[in-house]
């Protein structure tokens, strides 16, 4: 049984749907990477699957369970979450006090603040130190730690990479990669193609809304991802 399985999903601003019969499913201990050009609905959709967006038809299943319309805090409960774009950290909290709020939904796992500490051992001096006073790498390894402090069992990123430098990017990535290899199930929104086929297992692209590509990894080829991520793809290659 799949994990998460999500089945002709409509999401909408108003009259606008910005996410249209979306379906897919992802595999327990999988990473699935979510691509596609600004506008072609990621967000939109990670939001809608994380309960910050309403949405309007199809389901979204989370361990054989309907959560179409449980509240956001109770998906949290029964293990999915989010790391939004932008980190949404409580600045004037230190990185120890934003990591403790995950654990406020009270899941069981092996996630404590010493380990999160172990897999981002960039924030080990900043520990009390205010979030509003960090640099975008450490924040950003403080949002992902937040969420695992919820024991997840799917873990969202959503545009890890977003508004930090090459290397503070490298440092995130390497600090990630202990990450997953521990059978973490991850769905990750990434601009950076390359990075996103050197470590998922499989790629969704999106354009205008809906789902152009679906593949294994090893099945496709950036020439293929690329042609999606553009909308210059014959009709009927998806994979």
């Amino acid at each position: 049984m799949s994990i998460l399985r999500v089945t002709d999903l409509d999401v909408r601003y108003g009259q606008f749907r910005a996410v249209r019969d979306v379906s897919f499913n992802v595999e327990q201990g999988e990473i699935l990477a979510i691509v596609g050009a600004n506008g072609a609905g990621k967000t939109t959709l990670l939001r809608a699957l994380a309960g910050a967006n309403p949405v309007k038809a199809g389901t979204v299943h989370l361990s054989g369970t309907d959560i179409t319309h449980m509240p956001s805090h109770l998906r949290v409960a029964s293990g999915l979450a989010l790391v939004p774009e932008g980190r949404k950290l409580f600045l004037d909290m230190t990185v120890e006090e934003n990591l403790k709020l995950g654990r406020t939904v009270g899941r069981m796992g092996d996630w404590t603040v010493e380990r999160i500490f172990e897999t981002f051992p960039n924030l080990v001096k900043r520990r009390h130190a205010a979030t509003g006073t960090m640099s975008g790498g450490e924040q950003q390894a403080t949002a992902i730690g937040r969420a695992l402090m919820s024991n997840p069992d799917v873990l969202i990123l959503d545009e890890v990479s977003l508004g930090l430098s090459p290397l503070v990017v490298d440092q995130v990535y390497a600090s990630l990669e202990g990450l997953m290899t521990t059978g973490t199930t991850i769905i990750l929104v990434e601009q950076d193609l390359s990075r996103a086929m050197a470590v998922a297992d499989r790629v969704v692209c999106m354009l205008e809304g809906h789902v152009v590509l679906d593949s294994p990894m090893g099945a496709t080829t950036r020439e293929a991802i690329t042609a999606a991520y553009f909308g210059t793809a014959p009709q009927g290659e998806h994979a």
